[in-house]
């Protein structure tokens, strides 16, 4: 698979998942995380983990094993089961521009999901197209550790900042001056930065 990494908005998407287990499991909770407009799960049973969470906090369990003349009108498909002759046979009957996730091989279906590290407004994501989640893990854990420790709360500062500033009438020379001034390890750590920002933001307006 040739891949291009990008990031989608899932509150439009639907979503449907074909298995009931840990690997199913796995996918459900991000798209619950980011509040996919529907989301179906279709197995006869359920770990204990999907009974948990469909209570708690909600989707629709199609309670039925998936066959391979299923054809599903999701706009993403997940084939999470143990049986790759399913999956082959449900990407046979795949709907015009519809996206399928094959977990047993993701390099076969047409997108595959990366490891994910997650602070606040920064997203990191990892990933070694199927090749090895093992090595995926271990490059993730490696990333972490160098990873801003305050990087939430620093981006926090700078959204509200750069919404500031863009409204601020200077030219663009001296807007891009400024954001890319308090964006600095310096000014970021500094206690007073609220302030100096303020400050600076001041000036500039003169």
């Amino acid at each position: 698979m040739s891949a291009l990494p990008f990031m989608i908005e899932m509150r439009e998407m639907s979503c449907i998942i074909v298995g009931g287990g840990e690997v199913a499991c796995r996918r459900v909770k991000p798209l619950l995380e980011t509040g996919a407009k529907e989301l179906v799960v279709v197995a006869p049973t359920l770990n204990e983990e999907l009974l948990r969470l469909q209570r708690e906090v909600g989707f629709r369990w199609e309670r039925r094993s998936a066959v391979v003349s299923e054809v599903f009108l999701g706009d993403m498909v997940f084939l999470c089961t143990n049986q790759p002759g399913l999956h082959e046979a449900i990407m046979e009957n795949k709907a015009p521009r519809q996206f399928m996730y094959l977990a047993d091989d993701a390099g076969e279906g047409d997108f595959y999901i990366p490891a994910r590290i997650n602070d606040g407004l920064l997203t990191v994501s990892v990933s070694t197209a199927g090749a090895s989640p093992s090595y995926t893990k271990r490059v993730k854990k490696e990333i972490e550790h160098v990873l801003p420790e305050n990087a939430g709360d620093e981006l926090d500062f700078l959204q509200k900042a750069r919404r500031k500033v863009l409204q601020t009438d200077v030219s663009n020379e001296e807007k891009m001056a400024l954001l890319k001034e308090i964006s600095t390890s310096g000014f970021l750590q500094d206690e007073w930065r609220e302030e100096k920002f303020e400050e600076r933001l001041r000036e500039i307006r003169r």
